[in-house]
């Protein structure tokens, strides 16, 4: 039987010259969210299965990879099994959750806030596509413990920082609040149990527009008054934006705080980038509870990374009610983008040091020694034509070779 060679699908192999540009992207991310104080963990990629259903993931909780029992817990003589009977954990499909047991399950060691960094992989058994993947980087970091507008400032601007850092300029990212549209949504006469599946559908507006989101929320059974309505409302503050908020009932003090991160992180921003109010950011995550927001950079239509207020996901764990704030850096779009644009590569000089037959072995791992105080090097026996060898060597990083004869180290 032939045995498939391709990676399994919605998953890729990276070959030493990718890895080479996405570990320098890996590094750059961790050293800024570094620089400005949060600080590193890791958690498990595989979680409980009742806290990943239980945790208000919107859609994404419908794209969990599920694993079944192992040993004598599974039992698949047992009649009229369920899924239930066959599935205890699960692989998980962001860094939230994991992140937030980690937290509650170590709170009295840690500091308040506690500001995090997890740069680690996620899995979601998703419709593959540009930078969407079902194995996944996320880059995240946290803040749990301030209830105030800082956190979301300082988690902004990090971000914003960040993607600085990479060589992306003139970027934007757009701020909603999810209050905001609980009072629109609210006010229009939806009832609160709803709420958050008339969310998941507006989370889509970007890509399937205002047509499209009205359609699937009469499908999914809303009342097509209160649809037209809710959805004439949205469109009307998209385009006479957060000014025209207080004629539809939003609550005053949550516009203003919306205003205070805005004015806030753009003087941050010295004219690098740009944020920006946009209603139509929602996030379809149903944990979130305060301002929400999402980057977009220039060649990509999809969010490069989004974020938001999570405030009741450590109370629902322990009962403890613990204000958090969170932002996730979508590492393959990011990389993507990067390749693309060619805005950062991998800056190591890499050494081929080439050495023949008739070479001293001992004396060419001596020189390769030598060499590799200051560069990456590697012994590499010479082939016939060493021209063609040269060009495998460059298309897989290699940036210089050298000979034991000259020692003469020479570009590729």
């Amino acid at each position: 039987m032939k045995k498939t060679l391709t990676p399994v699908r919605g998953t890729n192999d990276y070959l030493p010259k990718e890895m080479a540009v996405r570990e320098k992207v890996r590094s750059e991310i961790l050293k800024t969210y570094k620089k400005y104080g949060f600080m590193q963990i890791s958690a498990p990629i595989l979680e409980d299965i009742d806290n990943l259903l239980g945790s208000d993931g919107g859609d994404n909780t419908k794209l969990i990879f599920k694993v079944l029992k192992r040993g004598e817990k599974l039992d698949l003589s047992t009649p009229n099994l369920t899924e239930r009977d066959l599935v205890d954990i699960g692989l998980r499909y962001d860094l939230t959750v994991p992140m937030v047991r980690l937290f509650c399950n170590n709170q009295n060691s840690l500091p308040t806030p506690f500001k995090t960094i997890q740069i680690d992989y996620s899995f979601r058994a998703d419709r593959p596509q540009r930078g969407r993947s079902r194995q996944f980087i996320q880059c995240d970091i946290d803040i749990l413990g301030d209830p105030t507008i800082n956190a979301e400032i300082d988690v902004i601007n990090t971000t914003a920082k960040t993607f600085l850092n990479l060589g992306f300029k003139n970027f934007v990212c757009k701020l909603n609040d999810r209050r905001i549209l609980s009072d629109i949504i609210l006010g229009t006469g939806f009832s609160e149990d709803s709420e958050c599946d008339v969310c998941v559908v507006l989370d889509k507006l970007d890509k399937i527009g205002i047509d499209g989101v009205t359609a699937e929320l009469i499908e999914r059974g809303f009342d097509e008054a209160k649809v037209s309505a809710l959805m004439e409302k949205i469109a009307k503050i998209q385009e006479n934006g957060i000014e025209s908020l207080e004629g539809f009932g939003v609550r005053r003090e949550v516009v203003d705080s919306v205003k205070q991160i805005l004015s806030t992180t753009n003087a941050l921003s010295g004219g690098n980038y740009t944020i920006k109010f946009d209603i139509s950011i929602v996030r379809g995550q149903g944990y979130y509870t305060g301002a929400v927001y999402e980057f977009y950079m220039e060649g990509f239509s999809g969010a490069c990374g989004g974020g938001g207020r999570y405030d009741n996901m450590v109370e629902k764990m322990t009962g403890k009610k613990v204000p958090a704030v969170g932002f996730g850096l979508g590492f393959e779009p990011t990389c993507m983008l990067i390749n693309e644009m060619g805005l950062l590569k991998a800056e190591d000089k890499l050494i081929a040091c080439v050495y023949y037959p008739e070479d001293d072995f001992t004396e060419v791992l001596k020189y390769v020694e030598e060499l590799n105080q200051t560069n990456n090097v590697s012994a590499v026996p010479a082939k016939k034509n060493l021209g063609f060898q040269l060009q495998t060597l460059k298309a897989n990083g290699f940036t210089h070779f050298v000979t034991l004869k000259d020692k003469q180290i020479k570009e590729i």
